[in-house]
């Protein structure tokens, strides 16, 4: 009984230990790619990636860049509004979840890292 107990006890430590590490290691990891996004989208505009499936074609242009991102998700976009979603992923990716969502709008680039998967993080209202 007392062995069973230990081994359930070290099973637990196993598992906390994992989870705490790999939470710092998503954020560290998260943080990162989202300065990377940060300088991608710096200087760009809702009107880059209106005409999306266009730009994509032209050689070079940021539409082009973003899709190529071996993270992109999705990209919606509106005169007022790009919502572009990245799904970062890394060996902590089965413990935690992340996206890396940027909001290009007239005034700027704005990045966050949401604490959930990118199918569930909602385009914000226009």
């Amino acid at each position: 009984m007392v062995v069973v107990v230990a081994l359930l006890v070290v099973a637990v430590l196993v598992v906390v230990v994992g989870k705490v590490l790999a939470e710092r290691m998503a954020d560290s990891a998260t943080e990162t790619r989202a300065e990377e996004v940060r300088e991608l989208l710096a200087g760009t505009t809702p009107e880059d990636f209106l005409a999306f499936n266009a730009g994509v074609k032209d050689d070079g242009s940021v539409a082009q860049q973003v899709r190529d991102q071996s993270d992109f998700v999705n990209v919606f976009a509106s005169a007022d509004l790009s919502f572009i979603r990245f799904q970062p992923n890394g060996w902590w990716s089965g413990f935690t979840e992340r996206c890396v969502v940027a909001e290009v709008r007239a005034d700027g680039v704005h990045v966050e890292v949401p604490k959930t998967a990118c199918v569930r993080v909602e385009a914000p209202d226009r």
